[in-house]
């Protein structure tokens, strides 16, 4: 009966670590890009995935001042995946969530996917920043 709970408690606990284990390595790493009059915009490090010759990056940006949607609803921050094309220096938002609060906490306010088609990437923009970090 002590061996059979003893191998069942040290199962457990393996299966525990291991879940433990994947949560840490999936929690965000947030690495400040850059701060501008809008905000203050970061991406997840941990979130950095190649495909297809692509690098897809999960990013926010944290605004200085409240923000309206179109429909006069208030956020604070947004999160976005974006997909960046390196060599062809273009890039396309795949999904939006804006929240209520700051640094993506509060109610999500609006969430939509696939916003954007490829665009070039202006030189002067927070995803020319990106860009440069993930390329």
């Amino acid at each position: 009966m002590k061996i059979t709970y003893f191998k069942t408690s040290t199962w457990v606990l393996i299966a525990l670590s291991s879940t433990l284990a994947a949560t840490a390595m999936a929690a965000p790493k947030w690495e400040v890009i850059v701060s501008n009059d809008q905000g203050m915009f970061y991406i997840d490090a941990n979130s950095l995935e190649q495909e297809a010759g692509h690098k897809l990056v999960s990013s926010a940006i944290d605004y200085k001042k409240t923000q309206m949607t179109g429909d006069g609803k208030a956020y604070l921050s947004a999160q976005t995946q974006l997909t960046i094309n390196c060599k062809a220096k273009m890039a396309r938002v795949m999904h939006l969530t804006q929240y209520s609060g700051a640094m993506l906490t509060g109610k999500v306010i609006w969430r939509q996917g696939m916003l954007h088609e490829w665009t070039e990437i202006d030189p002067t923009s927070p995803i020319h920043k990106i860009a440069r970090r993930v390329c």
